[in-house]
């Protein structure tokens, strides 16, 4: 009898904690599956077969390398580094450059809180820069001698790359690119990826080419710094002298199955795009408007974000609809308290109250996108 009723509650927690069957999922990741399973399963059982799982060193034309050179070439870099995820990455660019305790490192207020924690974990000093209106690093303080800037192209949206550069030159100090969000957008004819002295990549499931578990890269044109990263994901063993390492690999499984939706990625974004312009004639119809991508940029359209008042009980409303909605951000990284620094980012914090994040990938349908704005119309009386 015990036994039963511990069973019971047991279910029953389970069943409570489940996470809500939505009927339009914020992330397509399930359908890029669908689309591509028997050749994604094809890639993973090519390395089970082979024993080789994890490649620790740096081995030419292994699975791992085969991908970090396909990553290199799309983003024009010489080198790619594969590591087991974006806040590692980032954070190996940061040790790569030098960035330690007694470093000062401006960050925007918005992002990821992965973001201020790689930094976190040098030991630097965070110095939180307020945002424009499109949650991008806006006005750089004009004293003090940082140590470096991390930006983050937030959405698949480029910051300020050519006043940033011109920021990072004049007081020889180095640009880190956080392009966890970005990877497939470009300023002008440059990739994302190659906007920073160093860039980082994540592929966790929820970023732009996602991984079925998780990962991240690390993109630099200077050999010294990627044997430098070689050598702090695995345990310090490589061609890099350094007093310690971590366990950061990306596996050869995630590795070959990447490489394969690399090979997809440009038609995927081709359909996001698609995805992206249904949005925008139903929301213009509607009287609302997206956050836009700035001039000079060609966007991933990795997120579609809309601005809007009574924010919270929309996203209750359409949950309630079936359509799933995430918030980029709740709160600036400049008001968590892991990270207080008694920064005021006005801005920041303001934007942080109105943002709702739609769904939008690949195989998201046209009448899926008519469901979403059709929704938002009926909850503030515009249809």
């Amino acid at each position: 009898m015990e036994r039963s009723e511990n069973n019971r509650l047991l279910f029953q927690n389970i069943e409570t904690s489940k996470e809500h069957d939505f009927m339009i999922k914020f992330n397509g990741l399930d359908r890029i599956y669908d689309a591509y399973s028997w050749r994604i399963t094809r890639r993973a059982k090519e390395v089970w077969r082979s024993g080789n799982v994890i490649s620790s060193r740096h081995t030419k034309d292994s699975f791992l390398d085969k991908f970090e050179t396909s990553v290199a070439k799309f983003t024009k870099r010489k080198f790619g580094v594969a590591v087991g995820s974006g806040t590692d990455a980032l954070y190996f660019a940061l040790k790569a450059k030098g960035i330690g305790p007694e470093s000062t490192v401006l960050c925007p207020a918005v992002s990821y809180l992965a973001t201020a924690e790689a930094i976190k974990r040098t030991g630097a000093t965070i110095q939180f820069v307020d945002v424009d209106n499109k949650g991008l690093i806006s006005k750089l303080p004009d004293f003090g001698l940082p140590s470096a800037v991390v930006y983050v192209n937030l959405f698949g949206n480029l910051a300020d790359y050519a006043g940033l550069k011109q920021f990072c030159i004049k007081r020889r100090i180095p640009l880190v690119e956080d392009a966890a969000q970005s990877f497939g957008s470009y300023y002008k004819n440059i990739p994302s990826g190659k906007l920073g002295d160093i860039s980082s990549l994540s592929f966790a499931p929820s970023k732009p080419l996602p991984c079925f578990g998780n990962g991240g890269m690390v993109l630099t044109d200077n050999e010294d710094e990627a044997n430098i990263i070689r050598s702090l994901r695995y345990h310090s063993v490589g061609t890099a002298k350094l007093d310690h390492g971590y366990n950061s690999c990306l596996s050869n499984d995630h590795a070959n199955v990447l490489n394969f939706l690399l090979s997809k990625y440009k038609k995927l974004l081709a359909r996001t795009k698609k995805v992206r312009q249904w949005y925008e004639e139903k929301l213009l119809d509607l009287g609302i408007s997206s956050i836009q991508t700035n001039t000079g940029t060609t966007s991933n359209n990795h997120k579609l974000v809309i601005k809007i008042q009574d924010r919270d009980g929309l996203k209750k409303f359409l949950e309630e609809k079936g359509i799933q909605t995430q918030i980029h951000y709740q709160q600036p990284m400049s008001k968590m308290k892991m990270f207080s620094t008694g920064h005021d980012t006005p801005n920041a914090d303001k934007f942080c109250t109105d943002v709702l994040s739609l769904p939008i990938h690949p195989f998201l349908k046209k009448s899926e996108v008519l469901h979403v704005c059709n929704s938002i119309g009926e909850y503030y009386g515009l249809r």
